[in-house]
């Protein structure tokens, strides 16, 4: 575990600037604690290459091998910030529960920014790899699930991080998004926090029917062309192995049928992952994003729209 302190994206004192809502405009140096462990559990890995390759694809003959892996997290905080309770963003990335890190570029940086605002914001790995059968891939959905629901609770219970169990968002790209969706529609009654909010970037869901089991409010983005995750419903990839799931059109227009707060954001582009192009590069896509998402998480606070 290393710990090293990082400038905020645009320096100052700026979160009194007059107009602007609390936690919306940077104001902190952000520390950041890295490799953090959480639990142990018995899985295949817990981070992979970012993107998909040849190499990477053997990750079919390597799932019949489980062992013991550490689960970890990278935490980052708002240096010098007094606030008696803060609010907490749980990260979540994708890769389809067999690829992906905690270190990806774009998860770092979400972090950073919402530190610099004034959040604890935490990077999770989680298991990853499975058989390639609809079972083994619905045990590490679950098994994914477990660990983020153990990162959650091992946040809340860091008192030196202070913070308010009540000002809890959740968020993550594809596999990272349904993640999301389940810590706040399947919650764990064992984890006592109140979720304000869910970013959903380009995830989804495999039971629209768990939308009936809160109001959490959701804030979405995906492309309508994504060639991997449906934007309505399908199977990922086509794969029927993958099964049915439902993308964020679909989420978006059932929650909104149930009452429950939501803003969709169609997106043209034709790509799965917004925020990063091919080369890993920040893409315009992630600042949007980024805004966004402070935006509608700040509302959720001060119990505008978007709040419960």
């Amino acid at each position: 575990m290393t710990m090293s302190a990082i400038p905020p994206a645009i320096p100052g004192t700026a979160a009194s600037a007059a107009g602007a809502s609390p936690y919306t405009v940077p104001a902190c140096d952000v520390q950041v604690e890295t490799g953090v462990e959480y639990g142990r559990a018995q899985g295949y890995w817990t981070e992979g290459p970012d993107r998909m390759t040849l190499a990477a694809q053997n990750w079919f003959q390597l799932a019949g091998r489980p062992q013991e892996v550490s689960l970890q997290m990278d935490i980052y905080t708002p240096e010098g910030d007094p606030a008696p309770g803060r609010p907490l963003l749980l990260m979540m990335h994708g890769g389809g529960f067999a690829i992906g890190s905690k270190d990806e570029k774009g998860q770092v940086e979400w972090c950073r920014h919402f530190a610099s605002l004034g959040y604890v914001a935490a990077s999770i790995d989680y298991r990853m790899g499975f058989a390639p059968t609809r079972k083994g891939l619905l045990r590490a959905e679950a098994d994914a699930l477990e660990d983020a629901r153990k990162a959650l609770a091992f946040l809340l219970a860091r008192e030196d991080l202070r913070i308010s169990p009540e000002m809890v968002f959740v968020a993550g790209t594809s596999a990272g998004g349904n993640l999301a969706l389940c810590l706040a529609y399947m919650p764990d009654p064992s984890v006592t926090c109140r979720i304000l909010a869910v970013g959903n970037l380009w995830g989804y869901i495999r039971d629209l029917s768990v939308l009936g089991n809160a109001s959490v409010p959701i804030i979405s983005f995906q492309s309508i062309q994504d060639p991997i995750v449906p934007y309505v419903s399908g199977c990922p990839l086509g794969l029927s192995l993958a099964g049915r799931v439902y993308g964020t059109k679909a989420v978006h227009d059932s929650a909104s049928g149930l009452g429950i707060r939501c803003v969709h954001n169609p997106c043209p582009e034709k790509a799965h992952r917004l925020h990063l192009d091919r080369g890993g590069v920040l893409t315009p896509r992630f600042y949007d994003i980024r805004d966004a998402l402070a935006a509608f998480f700040a509302e959720a606070m001060q119990g505008g729209p978007g709040a419960r």
